[in-house]
């Protein structure tokens, strides 16, 4: 006789384990949403020091005008209290409506010949900071930024400054940021017979490790990040730098500057002996005008203005120093000259406000905006559409 089989019916789950389940489910929720709560209060709590602003200095060191092109400064030192230096600096021009950018690094070895009124000598780029505190305590920062720009020719939107305990943060977060990828390689377009060599890459090496897990995992290592770096963005502006770097030189055509790279150097004797290596702002500026033409607005591109530049002001080589920014600015300056006469302030003559509006915006930004604005022309022979007598008021600029 065979035996039955029972089928023995599946138990129901008790509503005490269906509890339990959304219980913990819905902890879960609540505890994701209260650390993620947590994690955006901290990140939009956390200050960068601006050095700039404090002293005032931001009004003339960085640009006020906001257009289509963005330039950002990035600074990275080494070392330890009297041995702290400045390691390597990078500077990022992008256009994202041309889709165009350029990258230009520059290694802390190289010279800028144009500080032996204050020092006896050339300074290197590895001790402008030590130079600027030297010259006036506390302001080494501003004084690298301006003297930066001095040797490049160029106004920057923004800084970001790592100091050797922020750089240590940077990669505790996110990890080594020595070596190159290969695919980073492939990003950049260079000059002519240009070369790009390994430290070219360092700043795109950092915006590859960039990840918001790894904030999320080392919140308070960032909180040292941002105790020890130095910008005017934000903290969150200064993160979205680093997250959005490549992905930016990805999606436009960029170029890479690397003035490691021996045509843009020349080698000479120093002061103090030995052989050193000093920029050659000639060779740079042909390079980056030709670059600079890609990405400078359309609206000025139209325009094709003619600058005369009359130096009034007293300081020996002023109309060459702001000439240059402007030509680097996407402006054509087609005169240097001396003003017939010293002159207080410095004074922007234009005939034509409409034609040039956007040219004028460019060369008020490089006077940072100090000057009697006239329309009309000088009581002397010139042929600009726009001319620039510099006073005596410019000296603030170089003062520190």
């Amino acid at each position: 006789m065979k035996r039955l089989r029972v089928k023995d019916k599946p138990k129901k789950k008790t509503k005490r384990e269906v509890h339990i389940s959304k219980v913990l489910i819905y902890t879960g929720v609540v505890a994701l949403i209260l650390f993620l709560s947590i994690y955006f209060l901290i990140i939009l709590s956390l200050k960068l020091a601006d050095t700039t602003k404090v002293n005032g200095s931001n009004q003339y060191l960085l640009s006020q005008t906001k257009d289509d092109t963005n330039t950002t400064l990035v600074v990275l030192e080494s070392g330890n209290d009297e041995a702290k230096k400045i390691s390597e600096a990078y500077l990022f021009l992008t256009n994202k409506n041309k889709e165009e950018s350029i990258l230009i690094y520059i290694p802390g070895w190289i010279y800028y010949g144009g500080l032996e009124e204050d020092f006896g000598n050339s300074v290197a780029v590895s001790s402008f900071r030590y130079a600027g505190d030297f010259l006036q305590e506390g302001r080494g920062i501003e004084y690298s930024i301006w003297q930066i720009g001095q040797m490049l020719g160029i106004k920057v939107d923004n800084y970001i400054w790592f100091s050797p305990d922020s750089v240590k943060s940077y990669s505790s977060i996110y990890g080594d940021t020595s070596g190159v990828e290969d695919k980073l390689r492939e990003y950049y377009k260079v000059s002519g017979e240009d070369a790009l060599n390994d430290p070219f890459f360092k700043l795109s090496t950092m915006s590859s490790r960039y990840s918001v897990l790894k904030n999320m995992l080392g919140i308070s290592k960032l909180i040292g990040l941002s105790k020890f770096g130095s910008s005017n963005l934000s903290f969150t502006e200064y993160l979205d730098f680093f997250a959005n770097l490549n992905n930016t030189v990805s999606s436009t055509e960029t170029y890479g500057i690397d003035l490691s790279f021996f045509r843009y150097s020349t080698e000479d004797l120093s002061s103090s002996g030995g052989q050193i290596r000093y920029i050659n702002t000639t060779e740079f500026d042909n390079v980056y005008r030709g670059l600079i033409a890609k990405i400078i607005d359309r609206s000025l591109e139209k325009e094709r203005v003619r600058v005369e530049i009359y130096n009034g002001s007293g300081v020996a080589g002023a109309a060459k120093q702001f000439g240059r920014k402007i030509e680097n600015a996407g402006c054509d300056v087609v005169r240097y000259e001396n003003a017939p006469t010293t002159i207080d302030r410095t004074v922007l003559y234009i005939a034509d406000e409409v034609s040039f509006a956007n040219s004028l915006k460019v060369v008020s930004e490089v006077l940072s905006g100090s000057y009697d604005l006239v329309k009309g022309r000088p009581d002397f022979m010139t042929t600009g559409d726009i001319v620039v007598v510099l006073g005596q008021d410019i000296k603030q600029m170089y003062s520190f």
